[in-house]
């Protein structure tokens, strides 16, 4: 009776052992999977990161070009304003002249 006990005692250990083992063996696998599906993840998140800073970069860019083009612009509308103010004087100046000529 006691070479059974012993059979079952020492059956169960390496049963146990066996069991540990497998579940072990299984978490190690599933470990190196989500690991390498992380690595992954990491790498498409860092290349749409880069990505969106390229855009971030290019609207910078233009906002800054937009910025530039308003300026001149702005810029070619006030020398506009002069010249017409300019060329107004003239036509003003023969129109005043053109009232002394007596009409038939």
């Amino acid at each position: 009776m006691i070479w059974i006990a012993l059979a079952f005692s020492i059956l169960a250990v390496v049963g146990s052992i066996a069991y540990a083992a497998v579940r072990a063996w299984r978490l190690w696998k599933t470990v190196r999977t989500t690991s390498g599906r992380v690595t992954e993840a990491t790498g498409r998140l860092m290349a749409s990161a880069a990505v969106a800073e390229q855009h971030a970069t290019s609207l910078t860019a233009g906002t800054e070009r937009l910025s530039t083009g308003i300026a001149k612009l702005q810029a070619s509308l006030e020398e506009l304003a002069v010249i017409r103010a300019a060329a107004a004087e003239p036509r003003n100046l023969l129109r005043s002249i053109r009232g002394l000529v007596p009409r038939k």
